[in-house]
Parts: C-alpha cells; sequence; structure tokens
C-alpha cells in the first residue's frame, strides 16, 4: 500500500520521558502533537508505518499517486481546519469541487452542492410533490447546525462555557434532543418525508459515516453536511502532503517523530498512564498519553485490563465498529471526460439500502456486480500531478465488504497473504470493474498500474480492528459523549483521531486532535475556537 519513506532511515535520538507521548500518526494525532509541541511541550509521536498520515495518505505506482481519503471539509476561507493550519504555519494548497458528490438512480442522477439551500432545492427539482416536506427538512438541518458549538465538548469548560452550557437546552433545543435521544438518521427521514426515494438519495452518503442509515445517528450526518456547507476540498499534490505538513509542523515545533515503531504497552502506576513501551526501542515515561490509535486496541490489548471493569470492556469488546471496504486504484493510459473532475461519484443500482447491502454483504460468493453499490473518483482529473501527462488516475470504492470475505480474504495461518489471497481479491476487483461498465460502457480500459486495497490492507497498515475505516460505529450508543470523549477512565490517558467525540473523517480528527490539546492543556487552544 505504501513506499518507504525517505525519512524512516533518519531514527531521531530518544530522551527517557516526554510530557506527552502520543500513539500513532494519524492526523488527528499530528494535530495533537504539534499544538502540544508549539505550547512548549516536550512530545514524542510513536508511529508504526514507516510515513505519517495514517488513513490520510497516498502512495505511488509506476508514476501514478493512489490516494486514500478523497475529500474533506473545513479547509475553506475562515474554516476550523484553516485556523488550525494558520496557527501551526502550515501553508497547503487546496483545490475547492462543487458540486461535490454525484448520485446515480435508476431514475435520478443528482448532483450535490455544497450549499445546503443549493442542495434542497436540486432535490426538490428532482422531487417535486416532497417540495414542502424538503423545506422542512433543511429547517430542521438548519436548526441542529445552528446549534453545533463545538466549544460546548471542550474539556474543562471554565465558568464561560458552562453558563452557555446551562442556557443551552433553550438556545439549542432540537440539537439537545437529538444528543439525548441519539436519533437515527432514518428516523429523522421517516419523520420529514413519506416517499422512500428521496430518503434512499439524502441517505446516500452514509459510507462516508461508516454505517447505513438506520444506525448512524441523524447528527453525524447533519454535522458532515454542516463540514461541507462551506466547501469540499482536496489537498494540491495529494493528501500525503497534507500529512507531511502537519508532520513538519510538529517537528519544527519540536515534536519528536518516531517511525517504524510499534507501541506495545501502555503502562500505568497509580492508575495513571505513565509509560509507553514499544518494539524495536524499549520504552519511555510520559507525563500523558494520547492515543490515536484504534479504541478497541487500546483498551484491550494496550492497556492492562485491571484498569477497568469487567462490564466496561464488555461494552468495548461489544460496541460495533465502522465498515470497511475495497478499493481498487487504476492507472490508465488516457484522459477521462471532464464529467470525472469532480468529487465522488455514488452510483445506487437500486433505492432499497437494506437490498443493497445485503447485495454486498454475501461471505462466501462473489457478489452480483448488479446488485451493489458503489463509489468512482479520479483524483489526477482534479490535480493533474497525480498521474503522468495525459494519463489518469482512478478510484472504485465498494463500501461495505465484509471484513470476513472468503475466511477473511484467504489469508493463511500467520497472517501470510499468498496466492489465494491475491486470487480472490483480484476476483473481487473484477467485479468491481464490471460494475462500472454496466453505468460507464468503455470507462475502464487502457491500465497499466493498478492495486486493490481490502480490508485486510487496511488492518495491516493502521492495525484497525477488522480493517474499519472510521473506528467506533456512529450509533446511538457510540455517539457525540457515548463515543468516550477525550479523557478517558485512566487518568492522563487522552482519546484524538476517529474514535474521539466528533467521529470518523478528516475535518473531525483534524479537530479531535484540537480538543485533545485543549484539554490537556486545560483550554490553552482558546483561539481555535473563536
Amino acid at each position: 500500500m505504501a513506499e518507504q519513506d525517505a525519512s524512516a532511515s533518519r531514527t531521531p535520538e530518544l530522551g527517557e520521558h516526554y510530557d506527552a507521548v502520543i500513539v500513532g500518526a494519524g492526523i488527528g494525532g499530528l494535530t495533537c502533537g504539534a499544538l502540544l509541541a508549539k505550547e512548549g511541550a516536550n512530545v514524542l509521536i510513536v508511529e508504526r508505518h514507516t510515513k505519517p498520515g495514517g488513513y490520510v495518505t497516498a502512495y505511488h505506482r509506476k508514476g501514478y499517486s493512489f490516494q486514500v481519503p478523497h475529500v474533506m471539509g473545513g479547509c475553506g476561507p475562515g474554516g476550523e481546519v484553516t485556523r488550525v493550519m494558520d496557527h501551526l504555519g502550515i501553508r497547503q494548497e487546496f483545490t475547492r469541487l462543487d458540486p461535490y458528490l454525484r448520485f446515480i438512480y435508476p431514475d435520478h442522477d443528482i448532483k450535490v452542492p455544497c450549499d445546503m439551500e443549493q442542495y434542497a432545492d436540486a432535490l426538490k427539482d428532482a422531487f417535486q410533490p416532497q417540495t414542502s416536506n424538503v423545506n422542512d427538512f433543511f429547517k430542521s438541518v438548519r436548526s441542529l447546525v445552528r446549534g453545533m458549538d463545538m466549544s460546548m465538548v471542550r474539556r474543562p469548560m471554565g465558568l464561560g462555557r458552562i453558563m452557555r452550557g446551562l442556557s443551552y437546552p433553550f438556545t439549542a433545543p432540537k440539537m439537545l434532543s437529538y444528543m439525548t435521544s441519539g436519533t437515527t438518521l432514518q428516523k429523522m427521514l421517516d419523520k420529514h418525508f413519506n416517499d422512500e426515494q428521496i430518503k434512499a438519495v439524502i441517505s446516500t452518503p452514509w459510507p462516508f459515516l461508516g454505517s447505513p442509515p438506520w444506525d448512524v445517528t441523524a447528527l453525524a450526518m447533519v454535522g458532515m453536511m454542516k463540514s461541507f456547507s462551506a466547501g469540499a476540498y482536496v489537498p494540491v499534490g495529494g493528501f500525503q502532503q497534507l500529512a507531511d505538513a502537519f508532520a513538519r509542523a510538529f517537528t519544527e515545533n519540536g515534536g519528536t517523530l518516531l517511525l517504524g515503531h510499534e507501541v506495545t504497552s501502555i503502562n500505568t502506576e497509580g492508575g495513571r498512564a505513565s509509560e509507553v513501551e514499544m518494539v524495536p526501542r524499549a520504552k519511555v515515561s510520559a507525563g500523558v498519553v494520547v492515543s490515536d490509535a484504534d479504541s478497541k486496541r487500546t483498551y484491550l490489548k494496550l492497556i492492562a485490563r485491571e484498569n477497568f471493569n469487567e462490564s466496561f470492556l464488555e461494552r468495548k469488546d461489544e460496541g460495533p465498529v465502522s465498515m470497511t471496504g475495497l478499493v481498487v486504484h487504476l492507472g490508465m493510459r488516457k484522459k477521462l471526460p471532464e464529467e470525472f473532475a469532480a468529487g465522488p461519484i455514488m452510483v445506487q443500482p437500486s433505492y432499497d439500502m437494506h437490498e443493497m447491502l445485503e447485495a454486498v454483504s454475501v461471505r462466501d460468493s462473489y457478489p452480483d456486480p448488479a446488485k451493489i453499490s458503489w463509489g468512482l473518483m479520479a483524483p489526477s482529473m482534479i490535480d493533474r500531478s497525480l498521474a503522468p501527462l495525459g494519463k489518469t488516475s482512478l478510484d472504485i470504492i465498494v463500501p461495505a465488504v465484509p471484513y470476513r470475505f472468503m475466511n477473511r480474504w484467504g489469508v493463511e495461518p500467520g497472517g501470510v497473504r499468498g496466492e489465494k489471497y491475491q486470487s480472490i481479491k483480484e476476483r473481487y476487483a473484477e467485479v468491481a470493474v464490471e460494475a462500472v461498465h454496466r453505468t460507464f460502457p468503455g470507462l475502464i480500459s487502457d491500465v497499466e498500474a493498478y492495486d486493490i486495497a481490502t480490508p485486510i490492507t487496511y488492518e495491516r497498515y493502521t492495525m484497525a480492528i477488522d480493517g474499519c475505516w472510521y473506528d467506533s460505529a456512529q450509533t446511538s450508543k457510540q455517539s457525540m459523549s457515548r463515543r468516550g470523549g477525550l479523557k478517558t477512565p485512566v487518568k492522563g490517558l487522552y482519546f484524538t483521531g476517529s474514535k474521539s467525540v466528533l467521529g470518523g473523517g478528516i475535518y473531525p480528527s483534524i479537530m479531535s486532535g484540537v480538543l485533545a490539546a485543549d484539554t490537556i492543556t486545560n483550554g490553552a487552544m482558546d483561539p481555535l475556537f473563536r
């Protein structure tokens, strides 16, 4: 999936103690580390991979740059991510996409603008009998958006935020209601619409949230709509360049980035996180520890069970994780039509989400390409530097493929990915390509480079349980404060990344790094919340 990074050969000198040790160099960990280092803390980030970024990465095959993520929000003029980058001195250019999504259904082809009012108009044009319903739905969305105040999840709150919290039931009653009830997206849609087709269309982007509409919370979808309402973007030069920029900000502020080292244990003393062990190096002591690693791995494998009660561990063990998927990265010796110089195209062969999810959920046979939903994006059509001149990098995304497909994709004992694994993933890729041919005949041709990322690939490079894309599923029982937030039951242990209170995605993960740094410094990140 990724090539050796040149910086991995330069192993930094390690001290015996750090003010903060961060487990994992995902974008949330990098953000938290850079902010803490800028405040003068002595910070160490330990990353198992040979380059930083976690899921915010890219890799090369025969001159093509294959992107792992595809789009992000919050980085336009005045955006929260822009504010963070300005604070850290990061200079990164972005390309704006608008419309940023396209939904293709049997009877509809809808381009989704970033602006919510324009999106509402597009839906009213496509579903004219539902005009009043659409107006009511977006009225609720706007009300929820007004109540989304990131400062309300800061810890500690401080007197001003406590006063705002006391007035919250009166200033944002709908938001509070959705927070406490954990209302699912499906329930919200059922409340506003009686047409199954428009419900399906609005819920189409659920793969970006990691759970289907009947499981994912309505607030997760509204939060995503909010994050893209000011624009959807891709970083010029690719997502690895963005991750590298955050890594440079971290090291330039005095932080130590240790690549190619795996944390094997977070030790405690007196109920407080105090030490981190790793391989191939030994261990360092820490004032605080921040985990940007998978939440289940952190709780169930990195910390001794004696630090938690059994019911807590059972809940963590049984809690569902977000979906994973399969992505076929292609490098083609041709350019595509301009219609593909845009954000992800999401193709749905049916309006029945249950039916499509059932089609892709089969474990012992390959799915019918005519029945699965899939996505398509050509990153090099937006940024020409991501492919050789006159050529195209194209991604086919099949969400929700099972982690245990064909007995874990044919992986042999000891984790060996041999001929059987290669054969299974290539056959599945053929299914994905056939699905694309049904909608866009002749689109895929002249392929000279390719790579196939399976759930096993994501597990291998990120150590995410079951190769999940967004850590804990954003269900009613695992949303907002129920996700565990920033603090943990272990003193001195904090979380950042997709597992944190804001959920999965690049924008939420960066802001989770801000929230974690703010908590550790007792509110020193205040300028980033204004």
